[in-house]
């Protein structure tokens, strides 16, 4: 029997052990990519069927997303509505993307809270089930100093050998990562890149500028990221390529030859999905897009909630325009 027919049948068999409830990926089988590459990564969707996790949907995702040449994905993030996913859930989820990825893809996982050391146990999750990398948001509510952040990070950093994106998102956490602490940040070993959600550009243009060379830079807004990529970003983790992987990935591709006068047609004919896809707090508009689709994600989890009457048809109206609602 030939080596691809092994692997083949090995994928099969942690699919039904999956489907069982309790597969682990084993760390001798974890593939460490080497460097987090620019591009297209998608912040993907949790998938839900009633209370339930709708893994088929989560498969249905991935192999999209690897047919497109996305760039790496990320689970448990803002958009996979990770605050109200379970702990239990969280390794049922993380198993699967790993294990339908199939080293196909790097499956890198959100991690992130107010309580450090819940922090500490997602990161030990995330590597027992064979996770790539590590997204980690600066923690909420609680408001720490600047030193309580740099030892908040540096405690994860100094916790895995996974590589680590920063994330910087101020309008949802209350605190953000100043540019001296980003770049103190990018000497540890560990930490390999940063997204972006603050909506600066010019901020953006400073950390490409002054962090290490190898040091990945990825815009984290949507409408943003030909902007940031002009200034030096080299790639974007995105909510829209969950719905439209093939237009963002020929867009940032565009932007990362120069090609800036390409990447600006597809720029513009994502731009009123973008304006759709934000008029309500994500991801509750990225999953009514998708379910009107031919991938069927659920709806958002509570105090999250379904799109208003008015943005579902504006939403749709913005689809069947792009040829996108079935």
């Amino acid at each position: 029997m030939n080596q691809a027919k092994i692997e083949l049948l090995r994928h099969i068999e942690q699919l039904d052990k999956l489907k069982a409830g309790h597969y682990i990926a084993p760390m001798t089988e974890h593939y460490r990519f080497p460097n987090i590459s620019g591009g297209v990564w998608t912040a993907m969707v949790t998938p839900f069927r009633g209370k339930n996790l709708a893994l088929e949907s989560l498969d249905l995702l991935i192999e999209r997303s690897i047919r497109a040449r996305i760039s790496g994905l990320i689970v448990l993030g803002t958009t996979g509505e990770a605050p109200t996913v379970t702990f239990e859930e969280r390794k049922i989820l993380i198993a699967r993307a790993v294990a339908t990825s199939n080293k196909r893809i790097p499956i890198f996982v959100g991690i992130g809270s107010n309580d450090t050391a819940h922090v500490l146990r997602q990161v030990d999750q995330a590597e027992e089930c064979g996770a790539d990398g590590l997204l980690v948001v600066t923690p909420y509510y609680s408001k720490p100093t600047e030193e309580g952040l740099r030892r908040y990070f540096l405690t994860i950093a100094d916790r895995t050998k996974l590589p680590i994106i920063l994330y910087h998102i101020p309008g949802r956490c209350a605190v953000g990562i100043s540019i001296p602490l980003v770049l103190e940040l990018a000497r540890h070993k560990n930490i390999m890149g940063i997204k972006d959600a603050g909506g600066d550009v010019s901020r953006v243009s400073e950390i490409a500028r002054l962090a290490p060379e190898e040091f990945t830079v990825l815009a984290g807004d949507d409408g943003l990221t030909l902007p940031m990529m002009s200034v030096g970003a080299v790639g974007t983790v995105s909510v829209l390529s969950n719905l439209v992987p093939e237009i963002m990935v020929n867009m940032v591709r565009n932007a990362s030859v120069g090609n800036y006068s390409e990447a600006l047609v597809s720029h513009r004919k994502l731009a009123p999905l973008i304006h759709a896809l934000f008029l309500e707090s994500s991801p509750a508009p990225i999953k009514e897009a998708l379910n009107l689709t031919d991938i069927k994600v659920g709806a958002v989890r509570a105090p999250l909630v379904p799109v208003s009457s008015k943005t579902k048809a504006v939403i749709k109206k913005t689809l069947q325009e792009l040829g996108l609602a079935i």
